[in-house]
């Protein structure tokens, strides 16, 4: 089983020539090139609708990180959520039909402008597969977070009174503290119900919510609760 947990080291991409030249190679290598992927890529979009099915919509510069070595800083990226899938271009004026998707697997992994991505694979648990958002590098414990999207179809109106409802992509993120040893701990989605995901110290993190007044519904507010939980020594 491949763990998720990784220590994230940032490495400025320096050297010669010659060690440019070999990077690039790397970094093409762990591009999945498909000609009848791109042109499909927007497939499954209506043609007109609210929300998205990205993270971000534009591609946005980032760095392509392989076992914590930048091996590439000059493409361009969009991740897919519907998919699930990095998306890359060399410019972000380039056409669609130029998209490339990322290889989905541990080692490579990506930093779009200040948000860091990684796939995690595995195969005792394939429910928790995919690509995750690092919210928080803990020192015992990790905050993930997958980006996970619904798509609700359009609906005409069955009559004069109604309206016609655009289809809509909506935001259904989910969260989970994750281990050293890369088990994933589910937080629930009811903001009274999440601090069963810190276990014993759940009177402790309690007390902390009531007196920073934290609504745990809100994920700046979930990082803080997390962030005090891994502070103690016996978490």
């Amino acid at each position: 089983m491949k763990k998720a947990i990784l220590t994230f080291v940032l490495i400025g991409l320096v050297g010669s020539l010659s060690a440019q030249f070999h990077s690039a190679q790397r970094a093409a290598a762990v591009f999945v090139e498909s000609l009848e992927r791109s042109s499909t890529m927007t497939y499954y979009l209506p043609d007109d609708y609210n929300g998205s099915p990205y993270f971000n919509d534009t591609f946005l510069p980032g760095s392509i990180y392989e076992n914590n070595e930048v091996i590439a800083s000059e493409y361009f990226f969009r991740y897919n959520a519907i998919q699930d899938e990095i998306e890359v271009k060399e410019s972000p004026d380039a056409p669609d039909t130029e998209i490339k998707v990322l290889t989905k697997v541990p080692e490579v992994y990506v930093k779009i402008m200040n948000d860091l991505f990684f796939y995690n694979a595995n195969d005792l648990n394939p429910d928790h597969n995919g690509y995750f958002q690092v919210l928080v590098v803990g020192n015992k414990f990790n905050l993930y977070k997958k980006l996970n999207k619904r798509f609700y179809p359009a609906k005409k109106a069955k009559n004069s009174f109604e309206k016609d409802v655009l289809a809509t992509y909506k935001d259904k993120p989910l969260y989970y503290v994750v281990d050293q040893k890369g088990n994933f701990f589910d937080v629930p989605d009811s903001k009274k119900k999440r601090v069963n995901v810190f276990g014993n110290k759940k009177a402790d993190i309690n007390k902390f919510i009531k007196h920073n007044k934290l609504d745990m519904s809100e994920e700046h507010n979930l990082v803080k609760a997390f962030k005090y939980f891994d502070s103690f020594k016996d978490a």
